[in-house]
Formats: C-alpha cells, structure tokens, sequence
C-alpha cells in the first residue's frame, strides 16, 4: 500500500522530463520531488536517464517555488507542521 500523496506532477509528452511532487503520508514538514529523465553526475559508471527523488522540507520547497503547482488550501494543509 503507497503512502504517496500526489500534491502536483507533469507526466513527459514530448521526450522532456517528467516530475511528481508528493507528500508521504505519515510524514510531516516535508514533500518528495521526483524527476524522471534528466541527467545527472553520478559517482558511478553509468550515465544517462534516471529516477531522482529530493526529500525537501515544506518551507524549501516554498522557496522554490514549488507550492504554486499545488491547490493553495492543500498546500497549507500539506505545510501544517501540527498535522493530526
């Protein structure tokens, strides 16, 4: 059973990525950003797409930016540190 709560996310319909801002559940003062396609600087061999997922506690997140992607009443839920 997923935890994930979907805040916000862009699925790719021409080649560029795609990214899921999401909350964990039973986690609180955080969101998850996961990008899907990009490129990264790995200390490894491989190269090319992967998955990255940023743990970001809700006021970076704010900082960003990223809190205009999600429903204005949502996002204050979401943020709450005093969640039930």
């Amino acid at each position: 059973m997923s935890t994930k709560a979907t805040l916000s996310h862009h699925v790719s319909t021409a080649g560029e990525p795609s990214w899921h801002l999401y909350e964990e559940v039973f986690e609180e003062g955080v969101v998850y950003l996961e990008l899907r396609g990009v490129n990264v600087e790995l200390s490894t061999l491989e190269k090319g797409g992967v998955i990255v997922t940023i743990r970001l506690p809700t006021e970076t997140a704010r900082q960003l930016g990223l809190h205009t992607q999600v429903e204005a009443e949502r996002w204050t839920r979401v943020s709450n540190q005093d969640k039930p």
